[in-house]
Parts: structure tokens; C-alpha cells; sequence
């Protein structure tokens, strides 16, 4: 049995992506990491490869990035948790066009570090216990070079087509805290937290 990988990102996007897809079918979990959501996937009875260049030794995982893979032949579907971000966005969507079959889903679970605000910062003032610096200016250093989530789903729009797009929460989930999740997401119906996370799912339309 493979050790299974921290779900603290994927957590709840499986049944997401379960519900959406037909027993069977073929899935590429792009930016898998340690190939914890390929095991769950196969756990759920897909075909499931993941692909990271920094992926471990593992009879379903590739060890190169996406854009290079030419041999993996046509999905059903792709996934891509936290992974979008910190991609070459044009090669990456080509490549995602290019593996997915016609009217293909694409699963995207990210964020969008440009949407943190002072709401965020009072909110982790009182629950980081760690030294890192929480403030707009500090954030916005560490995550400057990283593509806002309107860049991600700009770069999406030329090949797919969004079929759902919701707000989700982010900030329990980067403090391993699963037990704030349903007060963040409460925060941010109500307004009080910026919506940093999202899920996407998108048709391949080209």
C-alpha cells in the first residue's frame, strides 16, 4: 500500500470529482506532488496517472511535467490541485487541450493570492501561531510571482469552456485546520473573509 499524501487540498474535490465522472473513466492528476489523489482516484474506480516532475517512484506516477509528456494517450479528465499557479499557463493549457478528449472535464482546485485582504490578516492574527509575516504587504511578497486566479481562468478560456466555478475556502486549509473550514466559508457568505480559494470544473472545447 502507498502512503497516502496530506488530502488537506483535495479533501471533498475527490467526491467532486466522483460524482461528475463516469465509473472508469481515465484521469491525469497534473502537479500530483506525492500521488495522494491518484490513489484516492483509484480507490474510487478510475484509471488514474499522476504527472510532477518531482514525483516519487510509483507505478502511476511520471516523474516529468506535462508539457513534455507525449506517450499518455486521451483522458476523460484532468485534474489540477494547487497546481496552476506556478505553471507556464500557455504550455500547460495546450498540453491539458492536447490530453484531454473532446468535451473532456478539466478539474481545477487553486487560488487567488491577489484577492487577500486586511479581513485576512485579522482573521489569521488570531489563529497562526506560526512566525510568518501575515500582513498584505508580506503576502503579497512571498506570492507576487505567482498567477492571480484571474490569470489562471483567462489562460483556461481559449480551450475550455467553464462549466461551474464556485468560491471555496483557503485559509483553514493552508493552517491544517479542517476544523475552521465551515466558519471560513460562513465568513466568506457573509463577507467578512475574501473568497481565495475556487474550484473550476471546465469542457475541453477544442
Amino acid at each position: 500500500m502507498w502512503p497516502v499524501a496530506d488530502s488537506r487540498w483535495w479533501k471533498d474535490f475527490d467526491a467532486v470529482i466522483a460524482t461528475a465522472l463516469p465509473a472508469g473513466s481515465r484521469v491525469l492528476d497534473v502537479g500530483c506532488g506525492d500521488g495522494g489523489l491518484v490513489d484516492r482516484l483509484v480507490e474510487l474506480g478510475f484509471d488514474a496517472l499522476g504527472v510532477d516532475p518531482a514525483a516519487p517512484a510509483h507505478p502511476r506516477l511520471i516523474g516529468e511535467s506535462v508539457e513534455q509528456e507525449l506517450s499518455l494517450g486521451a483522458f476523460d479528465a484532468v485534474t489540477a490541485v494547487m497546481a496552476l499557479h506556478h505553471a507556464e499557463l500557455d504550455a500547460v493549457t495546450s498540453a491539458l487541450a492536447r490530453l484531454l478528449r473532446p468535451h473532456g472535464r478539466l478539474f481545477v482546485y487553486d487560488f487567488d493570492w491577489n484577492a487577500y485582504d486586511d479581513r485576512a490578516v485579522s482573521w489569521l492574527a488570531k489563529l497562526d501561531r506560526s512566525d510568518a509575516d501575515n500582513s498584505v504587504a508580506g503576502w503579497r511578497r512571498e506570492h507576487g510571482d505567482l498567477h492571480t486566479g484571474a490569470t489562471i481562468t483567462q489562460a483556461l478560456d481559449a480551450g475550455f469552456e467553464p462549466l461551474v466555478e464556485v468560491s471555496r475556502p483557503y485559509l483553514a486549509r493552508m493552517l491544517a485546520r479542517h476544523d475552521l473550514e465551515a466558519v471560513e466559508h460562513a465568513l466568506i457568505d457573509a463577507q467578512v473573509l475574501p473568497a481565495l480559494g475556487f474550484w473550476l470544473i471546465a469542457e475541453r472545447t477544442r
